[in-house]
């Protein structure tokens, strides 16, 4: 399978010179849409300490209005996945890595099946 995993960072102007903060990332490939995730395609992000989850979502317009409700009353992101170039990419929210804990940074690890993505900190100890 072929992949690839981006990170965008973008520079906080009140952090000392020279340092970078990282506040959102994307993850991509052609291994997406092995899992289901096509360009279009709407998927749920939500977090918890530690963990990511992407869970790809039935169409329909009536669909979409329960969705919004649904993500607005649980404080889920709703999104979509999105084509760069050949590839098939997710965004990886800014508000999911706060409340996950996660960093660009560490070793992560994905579960996942068909409609399911999730990415999580890997436990090495």
């Amino acid at each position: 399978m072929n992949s690839t995993s981006t990170i965008t960072t973008i520079k906080d102007t009140n952090a000392p010179a020279n340092t970078v903060r990282i506040i959102t990332g994307r993850l991509g490939g052609k291994w997406l849409e092995s899992l289901g995730f096509f360009p279009g395609d709407v998927l749920i992000a939500s977090a918890s300490p530690g963990a990511i989850t992407y869970r790809l979502q039935e169409d329909g317009v009536d669909r979409t209005l329960e969705l919004v409700k649904f993500a607005r009353k649980h404080k889920l992101v709703l999104m979509q996945v999105i084509l760069l170039g050949r590839y098939s990419y997710i965004k990886i929210p800014r508000s999911c890595l706060k409340k996950s804990g996660l960093t660009l940074d560490e070793p992560l690890y994905a579960i996942y099946e068909p409609g399911l993505l999730k990415i999580q900190r890997s436990d090495l100890s």
